[in-house]
Order: structure tokens, then C-alpha cells, then sequence
């Protein structure tokens, strides 16, 4: 029998397999729920917001053998499958959707386009030991959107809306550059970080992950592999 300190030791080298989707997506393209029987909250309810969640009911088809009747949607409006078995989160920037999918935990997923910005408006999300840090990096831009994207998917992550307390979220960056989250000390949170082509993603979850991305060049390529 194990030991409860071995128990515990295991739960903290856990490391997770997390799915993460690119499609893109043009503006012109529209997209319905189809067959999937939803009541999508009024201030979601865009063409964006569908083609994710179409998406994403496919991908959970396909290569899941998941078969989603309705999702149901948090106070926040954060989407949800009734079955514990999958998390997933999306997230949307101009030109691409981005769905992350696991196995048996939560995730929370922010992608941003790095385009230029007032600087200034970091004051409204970051803490000071952040901004302290955003004034020493060079590269500013690529620096504000890390930060921003790794607290919006902790964010989506726990199904929270931004706030004002998003100031209170401090994150922890290890000399390695990895960064994690500790506001409660029983369930740490952890990040990954990375780019693809102009944009940067963030991933959150309460184990470390492993993400595995799968693009597409065009939605078309998506939808024929996906929707047969």
C-alpha cells in the first residue's frame, strides 16, 4: 500500500496530455450549433463564439468518441460538458480559433494576436512586482500579452469573468522562466506558455501539462476531416 506521502508526491508529478486546437477562422464564415440543442447566454452569442463550440463538438466526436447533446454554461458563461470525463476551454483572436481539451481535469486557454498597445494599460491587470518586471524587459509587448494571456486562462480555468481583483493574481516565474500560481496553497496552478505564428498562447491547469498542438492551414481543411 502506498504511503500518504508517496500519494502526495505522485499528485505533484503529474503531468497532463492537454490538446490544443488552431483553426482558422475567417470572418466571413458562418456557422451554426447545428444539432446541438443550446440556449447560448445573450452576450455570447456570436458567430465566433458558435464556430468554437461547433468545433469543439466535433473534435470531442472524432477523436474523443464524445457525442455532445448541449453544453451547459456557469454563471459566467463559461461553456461545459455535464460529463466530468473532459475539460476544455476556447479562445478566439482574429483569425483563429484555439480549443484545448484534457482528460479528466479542468484547463483554461487565452491566445492573443502580440500587436502594439499603450503600455500603460497593464496598470489595470498586473501586480507591481509584474510591472516592475515589465519596465526591465526589453521586448514590452510580448512581455504585457504573456502576463495577460496567463491570467486570462487561469481565469477560464476556475470559470471566472475579469475583475478588479485580477490585480490580486500574482504570478510566480522560476528561474527557468516557467511560471505557476499559488493563491490557494493546497492546489497550486500551472502555466504553459507558448507562441504560434503572431500570437501567444497560455494554458492553465491544476497539474502540469504536456500540450500537444494540432493545426489546420484553413477551416476547410478542418471541416472535411472533422465533419464526415
Amino acid at each position: 500500500m502506498l504511503s500518504l506521502a508517496l500519494l502526495i508526491l505522485l499528485t505533484m508529478n503529474k503531468v497532463l496530455d492537454v490538446f490544443v486546437y488552431q483553426i482558422p477562422l475567417a470572418r466571413s464564415d458562418k456557422f451554426s450549433l447545428k444539432n446541438i440543442n443550446n440556449n447560448l447566454p445573450s452576450t455570447n452569442a456570436k458567430n465566433e463564439f458558435s464556430a468554437g463550440l461547433y468545433f469543439c463538438s466535433l473534435i470531442l466526436r472524432n477523436d474523443f468518441s464524445i457525442l455532445i447533446n448541449k453544453y451547459f454554461f456557469n454563471v459566467n458563461g463559461k461553456p461545459m460538458l455535464e460529463s466530468g470525463k473532459f475539460g476544455f476551454s476556447i479562445s478566439y483572436t482574429d483569425n483563429y480559433v484555439y480549443i484545448a481539451i484534457v482528460r479528466d481535469d479542468v484547463v483554461g486557454i487565452d491566445a492573443e494576436q502580440v500587436n502594439s498597445i499603450d503600455i500603460n494599460v497593464s496598470e489595470e491587470f498586473m501586480s507591481k512586482r509584474e510591472l516592475i518586471k515589465l519596465k526591465e524587459v526589453q521586448n514590452k509587448y510580448k512581455y504585457f500579452y504573456k502576463i495577460w494571456t496567463l491570467k486570462e486562462s487561469y481565469l477560464k480555468l476556475i470559470g471566472k469573468g475579469i475583475d478588479d481583483t485580477i490585480t490580486n493574481i500574482e504570478l510566480v516565474e522560476d528561474e527557468d522562466g516557467r511560471f505557476s500560481l499559488c493563491i490557494d496553497p493546497a492546489r497550486r496552478t500551472y502555466f504553459s506558455n507558448f507562441t504560434l505564428k503572431d500570437c501567444t498562447i497560455s494554458v492553465a491547469s491544476f497539474n502540469q501539462v504536456n500540450c500537444k498542438v494540432i493545426n489546420f492551414e484553413n477551416t476547410k481543411e478542418f471541416l472535411e476531416k472533422y465533419e464526415n
